[in-house]
Parts: structure tokens; C-alpha cells; sequence
């Protein structure tokens, strides 16, 4: 039973990473590994302004999922928001910028800091599109991503 839950678990997966990869137009190459892939998808999708995506894309989770474990999207998603709020990219290379997040994010959630742990529940609180907003504000940028379009691609999750 426990390898058909697998076979299953997988498939999900890989369903959930390939409607990350349509969202940049991207398809696996045929002898290219899954983690391959998903680094190059998340790539593409931080180069386009899609933070959580990006994150979600690199770990196959969502960004509320609370299994996600410790570098699950949430940890990505406040590196953006950490390296946004003091005005630095580390990387060039949007694939580098998802590892950077990573690093950051893992720096940021080591601390005890209360207002960090108070950013965390606010950007839970406030979904993608609100925390993005938020980014985008603290960067002066502004992206473009309709948000019917990613609410069509993400996967309904049991309450």
C-alpha cells in the first residue's frame, strides 16, 4: 500500500511542477533530470517576479503547506522579502536567486526576532497575491500576473 501512496504522491508532484513550468512556457527535456527541472523552472519563474511560484516550483509545495519543512516555499519567500527590504540581489542568474532566497530566508527564520515570526503570520495571512503586492511594494516594481489565472492552475487542497 505504501508504494501505490507513493506512485500516487509522485504523480501529484509531478502535475503540480509541470503547471509551474506552463505558467513560463516550459517543457522537461527529454533526458533532463526532475530536479533539473524544477531548478530551471523555478529560475524562470523568479526572472518573470514569480517569487512564490518560484519556491513552490523548487520544493513541490505550496507556501501554506505545513509539511513544507525547513526550506519549503515560506523560507524563500522571506529571503525575497529580506533581500527586497534592504535593497540587495545577490545573484544575477534567476536560478542563483532562488538558492539566495533560500539562504536568506534560512538566515531570517534562524532568528527569534518577534517581528519576524509577526511578518511570517502576516504574509500566511494575507495569501500570494497580498504578500506580492507587498514585495513589489518594498521593491518599487510592479508585476503583472492575473490572479485568475493562477488560481485556475493551483491544485484544490483538502480543509
Amino acid at each position: 500500500m505504501a508504494k501505490l501512496e507513493k506512485i500516487q504522491e509522485q504523480k501529484e508532484t509531478d502535475f503540480f511542477l509541470q503547471e509551474r513550468a506552463n505558467i513560463v512556457g516550459l517543457k522537461r527535456d527529454k533526458d533532463e533530470s526532475v530536479s533539473a527541472f524544477r531548478s530551471r523552472v523555478a529560475g524562470a519563474l523568479r526572472a518573470k517576479g514569480h517569487i512564490i511560484e518560484a519556491h513552490e516550483a523548487l520544493s513541490g509545495k505550496l507556501y501554506d503547506d505545513p509539511e513544507q519543512g525547513p526550506l519549503g516555499p515560506i523560507t524563500g519567500i522571506f529571503g525575497a522579502v529580506a533581500q527586497a527590504m534592504q535593497d540587495k540581489s545577490y545573484s544575477k542568474d534567476p536560478e542563483q536567486k532562488v538558492g539566495d532566497d533560500l539562504a536568506v530566508g534560512a538566515l531570517v527564520r534562524a532568528g527569534e526576532d518577534p517581528t519576524k515570526a509577526m511578518f511570517a503570520s502576516l504574509l500566511s495571512l494575507l495569501g500570494p497575491e497580498a504578500s506580492m503586492d507587498v514585495i513589489n511594494g518594498l521593491t518599487g516594481q510592479k508585476k503583472e500576473f492575473p490572479p485568475e489565472k493562477l488560481q485556475a492552475k493551483m491544485p484544490k487542497k483538502p480543509r
